[in-house]
């Protein structure tokens, strides 16, 4: 293979047009011929927006105190790999079957806990006497005790 100078317009079939394309690139607005972003660029793009959306929509809400105090921060709550299943979902929203939330809706009579407090979230993971073995347990295996705040 030889590679080599050729003076324009030497007579060279397509060279002349070659040239003539590539001045008026040169000069003239043309045309983008390929305008594709890869698909990883938009994924990446969309995490990150997403992300930010997100995290403004948690900072302004008054709501989900009880979920704020498990995750206060939407980064650190990414980066746990949490399964969720109903129980999970019940603590951390501090919805579900929990006697202080059924009793706001008239489904039972007594929302307090055996120990006689209010059987809420906060109770049953930080304060509840009958539950402070298991606490105490999770507590030890420190990589499971990744609440937002101490007891």
């Amino acid at each position: 293979m030889y590679f080599g100078w050729v003076k324009g317009r030497a007579g060279i079939e397509g060279n002349e047009l070659v040239d003539t394309l590539a001045k008026e690139a040169a000069v003239e607005d043309v045309p983008v011929v390929y305008d594709k972003i890869p698909r990883e660029v938009i994924i990446a793009r969309e995490k990150k927006n997403g992300f930010h959306i997100w995290k403004r929509q948690w900072t302004n809400t008054g709501k989900g105190a009880v979920t704020k105090a498990f995750f206060p921060s939407v980064r650190n709550r990414l980066r746990q790999k949490i399964p969720v299943f109903p129980e999970f979902t019940t603590m951390v929203t501090g919805h579900g079957t929990l006697s202080s939330y059924l009793h706001i809706f008239g489904l039972i009579g007594n929302p307090k806990c055996p120990c006689e407090e209010e059987r809420t979230t906060t109770h049953l993971v930080f304060h509840c006497k009958m539950l402070r073995n298991q606490r105490n347990e999770i507590k030890d295996k420190k990589h499971l005790w990744q609440l937002a705040y101490d007891e």
